[in-house]
């Protein structure tokens, strides 16, 4: 498979996600309005790019809850596909790995109603699932940007992130991998 089919894959995805999401919160909002106007159970479906390195361009789908402790301070769940791209651009079905984890989010700017959205400071691990050549134990820390979820109208909202990774491979011919990532999504 070649690198763009990866790619047209993944927005794919992404896109079809968007719709369900917007379906789901469409459907939903006036009834999430009489409960209360901020839930703190969240949902954030993320792409991650990684600039080649060690001939491979490693790109991910994560999924995430987003349990929101107090308004600074977020526990999370995280699964998610890796996908590990040979330099030459030709991927088969061992280039993939999946992880499971969790991690902890803090907002180290004080967070005002009014302003367009708020820093936060991530970090998490995650640890294979299943089996592939490419295992991982997964660890990362990064700053986000995401919009300000306040209001009636504002449910679905921007995700910005960049993100050091380290990925330790368990297959011993691979070497551990270590990158800034670039990671869009959103979160509901």
């Amino acid at each position: 498979m070649k690198r763009t089919s990866i790619i047209e894959r993944l927005c794919l995805i992404m896109t079809l996600v968007l719709v369900f999401a917007n379906s789901f919160n469409a459907n939903a909002q006036s009834e999430q309005n009489a409960v209360s106007e901020n839930l703190p159970l969240h949902l954030e479906a993320r792409l991650g790019v990684c600039a080649p390195s060690q001939s491979m361009m490693p790109t991910d789908i994560t999924f995430s809850a987003l349990y929101q402790i107090t308004p600074r301070f977020s526990a999370h769940i995280i699964t998610t596909g890796q996908y590990f791209v040979p330099k030459e651009g030709v991927t088969s079905k061992y280039n993939h790995a999946f992880g499971l984890g969790g991690g902890i989010g803090f907002a180290p700017l004080p967070i005002d109603p009014s302003d367009i959205g708020v820093y936060e400071i991530r970090a998490n691990m995650t640890a294979p699932v299943g089996s592939s050549n490419y295992k991982n134990m997964g660890y990362g820390l990064g700053i986000y940007w995401r919009g300000n979820v306040n209001g009636a109208h504002r449910r679905l909202v921007p995700l910005v992130g960049v993100e050091y990774r380290v990925h330790d491979f368990k297959n011993e011919g691979l070497k551990t991998f270590m990158g800034f990532y670039a990671t869009f999504g959103l979160r509901f």
